[in-house]
This record gives C-alpha cells, structure tokens and sequence, in this order.
C-alpha cells in the first residue's frame, strides 16, 4: 500500500501485447473458473434450501409442480415457500451449468481439462433430479433424502473440480511429489465425511433426536443405550463427526507442509470446528429449522474442501521429488515476498536474499519517524514470513553484482549463489536529481534507518530548543521544510502538525507558537497522482492544520541553516526532509543494461530482462515496456511477483509466459487525524470516511499478527488520548551543531 511516487502517477493503460493468444485463453479460462465458482456458491444456497425442506416436512401435496389441481401458484406459506425456492433455484443452477459447459467445451484448448468433470457433474445432475422427484413422489422417503443430499454434494464437488481444472490451465504448474501416508490420511478422512453426510441426512429426514444430551450415555448412566431408531442413527452420527474431526485434523498435520494440499484441509479443519457447536446446539435447542439449515450448509462446505484436497492428492506424483530448480529472489520487499507465497506449491526451491533480516511497511515509516510507532511495529521477519512456504529459505547478504553469463549472484561476503531463475525485487532509493547539498544535509525516509534518525533528530530539535536564548536558534530549531508534495511529504507534514498541536503544549510549553511545518512544492498542488477534485479537498485539510504550502518552489541549496529556493527566498530550519522522488537500486546499474527514467531496469511485458527470460525485474526497480504508467506502489509490486511466479511456473511446464497487466485499486493519502484522501475503484472519497478506509488497509496488509495488533492498539490510543507515546530518543543521532550538520544517518542505497 506504498503511496505513489509523484514522477509515476498511477496508470491501468492495456498493454499491446495483451491480445498475445496465450493471454487471451489465459483469460478466458480464469472468467470460466470464476463463472463455476459462481456456481459451487449457489449449489451450496441449493444445499441449504434443501435442509430447510426437510427440516419442514415440506412437500407440494401434488407432484404436477407449479400447477395443483389447476390453480397456480397455490397459497403461499413458509412450508411451500422452501419447496418453490428450492425448485426454484435448481432449475436457474442446472440452465447455468449447461450454458457453462457449452462454453468450455467449444473452446479446443479448454476441452481436454474439462471434458470429464463435467461429464460427471451432467450424469450426478440427471441423478438428482430424478431422485428430487422421487423424494416428492415418496413423501420424503428417508433413503431419497439422504441419496439427495449426497447427489447434491457430489454435483457441487464436480463443479468446484472443473473450476479449478480452468485455473490450471490458466496457470499450469508443476506439483511437488506427495507421501504416501498423507494420500492415505486425506482418503481416510474424505470417506468419513461422505459417511457423515449420508447419517446427516437419515437423521434429518428421520426427525431423530436423542431423548438425553450427555453424549454417549443418557440419564441413568447408560453407555449407548440403543442402536435402534432414531436414536441409534443420532448416536452413530455423532460417534462418526468425532472420528471426522480426529480425521481431518490428523490429515491437516500430516500434510500441513504441502500447501496445496493443506490449505484446503486447513479450511476443513476450522470448518469442523463450527460444526460440532452447531451439531450440539441443534440437539440442544430441538433440531431448529434455522441450525439446521446452517448444520447442512457447513457440512457440505467440509465436503467442498475435502474434495479440493482430494483432488491435489490425486494430480501430485508419488515418492520423492528429484533435482529442482532454483528461484533466487533479491529483495524482501512486497515484491519479494509476494513471488515467494505465489510459488509455495510449486516444485522448485526458492531462495530470499536481502542484506536485511526484515520486511518493512514502507508506508508507516513516516509514523516511526514522527514517534506515533516504533521500527519493529512496521519491520517482521523474513524468516517468520516463510515459515509457512516449506520450499522457501532465507540468506542475509549484500548483493553486489550479478553474473548473467554463469547465472549466479555475488555477494559482499564473497559468497556466489547460482539460480536457474532470478527475480530481482531490491526496490528503489531517494532520488536527489544530483543536487549534492541535499544528498549530503537533508534527510530521506526511504528506509527503517532514515525514520529512526529523523525521529530522533526531531527530538533533538524540541529538546535544544527549550535550552537556548538565542531567536536565530531557537528559529531554525523549530523550522521543518518538506520537499515534496507527494503522500510522503503530505503525511509527515500532517503528522508533524498533529505533534505540534498535541504533544508540544504538554511535553515542551511555549514551544508550539514558534514550531513551523512548511511543504514545499515543485508544481501546482499537492498529490498529483489524484484527481483534481481530491487534490484541492487535501489542500484544503492540509490548510486547516495550519501547514504553510510553497507551490512552484524548487529547492537550490541546502545548508546548514535551512533551505535556499529557486526564487531566491531563504527557510530558516534545521531539518529539512527530501521527499521529492525515488529511483531504482543501485543494483540495476550492475546489469550491464541502458536504465530508463528513474534509474529503472527496462523489462519485456512479461517483466523478464530482453534475451534473457529467466531473468526478471519486479517492482519500484522495473520500468515495463508499453507500461509506463505502472506506478511504484506496493500492489504494483505484488501484482508483478504473482505474475512473474505464474511465469516462471508456466515455463517449468513448458509453456509461453504471459505479459503483465496491472489492475490499479487506486491510492490514499491520509493527512492527519479524521483527515484523508482515497481515490479507490473510481470512487473519490475525502474526511474521516477516508481516513477509516485507510486505517483498514495500512493494517491488513502489514505483515504478523503481532504488528497488526500492536499497530491497532497504538492508534487507538493515540486517537483517545492526543499522544504520540514513543518520544525516547534511542540509538543513532545527528549531531546539532552546524559545523557536524553535515553528516548524514542514511544508509547506502544499495541493492537489496
């Protein structure tokens, strides 16, 4: 969620070579798999309609639907309701799922991965709808039922297998081997489920409840006391939703480090656990129509997710996997972390490199370095993040050079690490535009370093500033220039405003009337990447913070006492933030190619290096040919890494790479408390709607549950109580005095 760059502005141009045929079946196979996913939803609302007929005993007292006894559309009751909808409701499923199908199979390409689900959901359709009129002609016979709900299953199962033979073949991939232990446990736990399914609907079609609750013995302390009945069908059904959570979760642990196959279990797992409380408040409360219902619904998702998992078992070749490829990827940015996920259950090794043990959320560091949170609330680590992708594996290390030639990396410890494919994600640096005092004097907040040493230079400045006599000083103590009107440069000055107006009175009196926030600007207004009507809605919330706005400045020099601008004007101050730009990493300078605007590594569509396809460059580092308008942002990022991951499997299977096509979400800019701007899906929103919608996002997409929390908990505190509490100056400080103003706290801005 990185704001944009303000020489990027966001952009969603198609590229050309988005008509490219590979692209285009791509395409069309994601929509079909979307469309029948569509479908798997509404057999589940078909399922649960279903449940609620049974739970009413409902059923039209004649079979010749919708006409009885020449008066259509009867009298309507809850009972009659069910049934029509539930009629309903089939019918509109199985036009949908024959219009579908005709799709798919005219399609040649899509034909052979679809061909026998889909002729396996046709034939369970047919079944079901015999046995649905069956079920009506037998006055819900207890086996119609049960076949019923099972058929019904079966056709979401099938449905459920044909969309994700689409996504296949929109994104082939070639899987990693599975033990056998864990085929054996995922079939073990699929046949208790259909099992359970067929007792849920005898039970249910049976009326049955047990006439005592202490499970498995009743009131006079007999254990199981029958077998016969409906009681006996409840006892055998709730002795088997036992040995399917014992199943399940025993198949879940076995698997749990093979991702595609425990990822489905995963979902079964928590999906059992809803379903013993609502099997328990079903007996408890009488078999309620309304837990009913829900008890068949949660149930049939298990069986969805257990068919998922069965259907990875069965397409994963069984032993040992031989030699893998090897993915190296520079940079433990979004980027970064994004391909690494995306290629979790691919067979190859991956391999993060970064000269960093963390991931940091670069769009909180203006909040680090106003003390509003501390660098470990926007920093994880890497390998804590990778704990979850069992192909994944972590090197700390420099990355000096890359050998295209020999296909290995050099790092700055002299260590080389070959690859067969190469993503390069090591992000950008601050661009100065060769402008040497502002390179040399004033601060950047690019990285974790740069926010903790304006932090505690901010600091400094407050603290000096309560000790001096001298009005020059004590003016150019409490002066801060920021240069650049682009979200960075909006945020902090809002952030500083906020300290000024909060925390100042009470930590340092007297000090608020002379503390100056100036944003300086190069053009018109300020957070050019938004629209008009948003821009001037910012200045106006900018303004109201009492933050003097500089448009049409540029800056000529910086020294040690504050800021010359081009029109010769001079800003007393002693701290001055560059927020102005960015440019790639310096590592794209190492791989021997003309760089294109920004310092960027130009990129084929299919974001690999030019004649060399197992090379890529993703994120703030890439410039993508026919997509010049791809900002640097954190979903560009991420965005690029799932594509290049979609890549790199497709050329594993030896199949052509797609281009990338960005799809951009939009941009906030939050200006202070209750204050904001988002421009999201076309929708321009401004004021504290805003400023909640981005509260939201920055926490979603922050890495760790700890840092989600602690990150919560800080802001609402901040928000009650007017105060930044992370105010200790610890660690690196920049000297005050002039003749020491010189040196810099950045760190070298190179590779990741």
């Amino acid at each position: 969620m990185r704001e944009p760059s303000q020489d990027a502005p966001p952009g969603d141009g198609e590229p050309a070579s988005a008509i490219d045929p590979a692209l285009r079946r791509a395409r069309r196979a994601t929509q079909l798999a979307r469309a029948f996913g569509a479908l798997v939803a509404l057999t589940l609302g078909l399922i649960t309609l279903g449940a609620l007929v049974r739970a009413h005993g409902a059923g039209l007292a004649c079979p010749d639907w919708p006409r009885c006894f020449g008066v259509w559309l009867p009298e309507m009751n809850l009972r009659v309701g069910f049934e029509w909808s539930h009629r309903l409701v089939a019918g509109g499923i199985s036009l949908l799922f024959l219009a579908l199908s005709a799709l798919a199979l005219r399609d040649a390409e899509l034909r052979p991965a679809v061909r026998l689900p889909i002729a396996i959901a046709a034939v369970v359709l047919a079944v079901q709808i015999v046995l649905g009129g069956l079920t009506v002609l037998l006055g819900l016979a207890p086996w119609t039922v049960t076949a019923h709900l099972l058929t019904g299953t079966t056709f979401a199962a099938s449905l459920l297998w044909i969309a994700c033979s689409l996504r296949d073949r929109a994104a082939p991939r070639p899987r990693p081997t599975l033990p056998t232990g864990c085929r054996r446990a995922v079939w073990l736990a699929s046949a208790l489920v259909v099992l359970q399914l067929a007792l849920g609907g005898l039970v249910s079609s049976h009326y049955a409840g047990l006439d005592c609750n202490e499970w498995p013995t009743c009131r006079d302390g007999v254990w199981f006391p029958t077998w016969q009945g409906g009681t006996g069908l409840h006892l055998l059904h709730r002795t088997n939703a036992y040995l399917v959570a014992l199943a399940i979760c025993g198949a879940w642990f076995w698997s749990r480090r093979h991702a595609g196959v425990a990822r489905p279990l995963r979902w079964a797992v928590w999906l059992v656990l809803a379903q013993i409380g609502l099997g328990v408040a079903n007996v408890e409360l009488g078999l309620r129509v309304e837990i009913t219902g829900l008890h068949t619904l949660v149930a049939a998702a298990i069986a969805l997710a257990m068919a998922a998992a069965l259907r990875e078992t069965w397409l994963r070749p069984v032993g040992t996997d031989g030699p893998r490829r090897c993915v190296v990827i520079v940079g433990a940015g979004f980027g970064g972390v994004a391909t690494a996920q995306a290629l979790c259950d691919t067979a190859v090794d991956v391999l993060i490199v970064d000269r960093e043990n963390y991931h940091a959320f670069l769009p909180l560091l203006y909040q680090v370095a106003t003390s509003g949170l501390s660098a470990q609330d926007v920093t994880h680590p890497v390998r804590s993040i990778l704990r979850r992708l069992p192909n994944a594996g972590f090197r700390m290390g420099e990355v000096v050079d890359v050998d295209l030639a020999e296909r290995a990396i050099q790092l700055a410890d002299g260590a080389r690490v070959p690859y067969d494919f190469l993503v390069l994600a090591a992000g950008s640096d601050t661009e100065y535009y060769g402008n040497a005092s502002v390179e040399r004097l004033a601060f950047g907040l690019h990285h974790v370093d740069d926010a903790l040493a304006l932090r505690n230079h901010v600091l400094q400045c407050l603290e000096r500033a309560t000790q001096t006599d001298d009005a020059n000083e004590r003016e150019a103590l409490l002066g801060f220039v920021l240069v650049g009107g682009g979200p960075t440069g909006v945020e902090l000055a809002g952030m500083l405003a906020e300290l000024r107006k909060h925390v100042v009175p009470r930590d340092f009196p007297g000090l608020e009337a002379s503390m100056r926030v100036i944003l300086v600007e190069a053009r018109d207004r300020l957070l050019a990447a938004f629209p008009e009507k948003l821009t001037r809605r910012a200045l106006e919330q900018v303004r109201e913070l009492d933050i003097d706005v500089r448009f049409g400045a540029m800056v000529d020099e910086v020294d040690e006492g504050g800021v010359r601008l081009s029109s010769g004007e001079r800003l007393r101050a002693r701290t001055v933030v560059w927020a102005a730009g960015i440019r790639g990493a310096k590592l794209g300078e190492r791989l021997g190619v003309a760089l294109a605007r920004g310092k960027r590594v130009p990129v084929e569509p299919t974001l690999a290096l030019a004649e060399r396809p197992e090379v890529f460059v993703i994120g703030d580092l890439a410039s993508v040919r026919e997509h010049e308008l791809v900002p640097q942002v954190a979903q560009a990022a991420m965005q690029q890494g799932k594509r290049v991951a979609g890549n790199v499997q497709r050329a594993l299977v030896g199949e052509p790479p797609l281009p990338f096509s960005y799809r951009d979400p939009g941009t906030m800019a939050t200006i202070g408390r209750d204050r904001a701007v988002a421009h999201l899906f076309g929708v321009k929103l401004a004021g504290r709607i805003a400023w909640l919608l981005w509260l939201v996002a920055h926490i979603v997409f922050l890495a760790g549950f700890r840092n989600r929390a602690v990150v919560f908990v800080n802001w609402i505190y901040n928000y009650f109580t007017y105060d930044l509490g992370l105010r200790s100056i610890v660690g690196r400080t920049r000297p005050l005095a002039a003749e020491a103003h010189g040196e810099n706290a950045r760190r070298p801005a190179d590779a990741a």
